[in-house]
């Protein structure tokens, strides 16, 4: 049996049902399993993650969950479907943990049904690994250090990306749909991520939300895929456009970050340290000789507070 999590600092901790945050405009609410008293149902997070009709998000992280090593935590979708892990949401919960007092170690592992990940909150000061600050609107880095996590190896293997067809590597794979033929290099983080390298000016929300359904649910992936718009702008720097399979068009995805990353460096557009640029910010990606992936950039906290006696009811029919 896993050890008892310690309990979280009572002054931070009382009267909480759920924390927001968000990592460039990706938005999570944490909902600790003790607090929060909701079952992870697809229904409960739907209505929770509906804008109208409750808090709003992109997802809820439901954690922390008692491991014999580390913190355990589940990712699911806004729409209630659950994803191995995501790379915005481990620094968003890498910093929900040091912030309401789990964990006063700068360094600590997340156990996600990927596998173990090691979070790091590293400091202010800027280093070679440190993320840029946006290009324009509002100061994404304010409000803490930033958050590095290992994303694990990266992979294009078509049975762990789950694409049907003979096991290939999914390097420039050609992909019919929407009236043309797209080349896609697919790479498997966790989850399955397909990048299309395309010219700059195609690379636009508008044709991001209209391709990006038409590829996420395209016969070629059973299990559905993220879709990522990638414009190469440098050896050290990219740009994305994305749309997740689960939550639909965001501003910025860690995972879609590292995976379109992976594949500018295995199609030998860039170097193993890039800037991935996005609507809502950017992050630092890392890869190792071996394919190791490491993300670095900031999360913060926005709101915190409680379910209404009417909502509870909600959530617990």
């Amino acid at each position: 049996m896993p050890p008892p999590l310690p309990p979280p600092r009572r002054d931070m901790a009382d009267g909480h049902d759920f924390v927001k945050y968000e990592a460039l405009g990706n938005d999570y609410l944490v909902i600790a399993p003790a607090a929060g008293q909701v079952a992870p149902t697809p229904e409960n997070i739907r209505l929770i993650c509906d804008r109208h009709y409750g808090p709003g998000a992109d997802g809820v992280l439901y954690g922390p969950l008692p491991e014999e090593h580390g913190f355990g935590l589940r990712t699911f979708n806004s729409d209630g479907t659950e994803c191995e892990q995501s790379g915005n949401g481990l620094r968003i919960f890498g910093r929900y943990l040091h912030d309401h007092g789990w964990t006063g170690e700068p360094e600590f592992t997340v156990r996600t049904p990927a596998g173990p990940v090691t979070v790091q909150l590293v400091d202010q000061a800027p280093g070679p690994d440190a993320p840029a600050a946006a290009s324009s609107g509002p100061d994404h880095t304010a409000g803490g250090a930033p958050v590095r996590v290992s994303m694990g190896r990266a992979s294009l293997d078509s049975e762990l990306i789950g694409a049907t067809g003979p096991r290939r590597e999914m390097l420039r794979e050609t992909l019919p749909a929407a009236g043309r033929e797209w080349t896609a290099t697919c790479v498997f983080l966790g989850n399955p991520h397909c990048v299309l390298p395309l010219d700059g000016t195609e690379v636009t929300e508008e044709l991001a939300r209209h391709v990006g359904p038409v590829l996420a649910g395209h016969d070629r992936f059973p299990g559905r895929i993220n879709v990522q718009l990638m414009e190469v702008g440098a050896a050290d720097r990219i740009r994305i456009e994305t749309y997740e399979r689960g939550a639909g068009y965001t501003l910025a995805s860690g995972s879609s970050a590292c995976a379109a990353a992976v594949a500018a460096h295995t199609l030998g557009l860039t170097g193993p340290e890039v800037t991935v640029e996005m609507p809502g910010g950017r992050l630092a990606v890392g890869i190792s000789d071996a394919g190791e992936v490491t993300l670095t950039g900031p999360a913060r906290p926005v709101v915190a507070g409680r379910w209404t006696p009417a909502f509870r009811r909600r959530l617990a029919s």
